[in-house]
């Protein structure tokens, strides 16, 4: 489905979804769902090209690939915590929100400290 047709299913169903969010919030619930699942979805199907092009990238300027799978890594992360998060400010629970953004910060900092000390010992290497 290109992306202009599912932009417009997207829209009549976040418009059915307020039009029944007085009348039957758990419909207009689940609707938020179904249409979050369906972008997600949208999303997934176009990683593969991501990924490709991170290779390629990789390849061109000779870098090792634990570090490309370091940035995989933190991109997905970051995804699924704004995800999660967005889900949970729309279902009226901002704590909620602000302690999964917290959380997947604090996860991108670990899964990237690899990182960090090799930067460090390059650093120190130079000196």
């Amino acid at each position: 489905m290109s992306i202009g047709a599912m932009m417009a299913v997207i829209v009549v169903a976040v418009i059915m979804a307020l039009s029944l969010k007085s009348r039957n919030p758990e419909i207009s619930s689940l609707i938020s769902v179904a249409i979050c699942i369906s972008i997600i979805g949208l999303c997934v199907s176009r990683i593969g090209t991501i990924i490709d092009t991170i290779s390629t990238i990789a390849r061109y300027i000779n870098i090792d690939s634990s570090y490309m799978l370091i940035l995989l890594k933190l991109i997905g992360i970051a995804y699924i915590c704004e995800f999660a998060s967005g889900i949970s400010k729309d279902a009226g629970y901002s704590a909620v929100a602000s302690q999964i953004e917290l959380t997947g910060k604090i996860t991108m900092l670990m899964v990237s400290l690899p990182v960090l000390m090799q930067v460090v010992e390059t650093i120190l290497g130079m000196m």
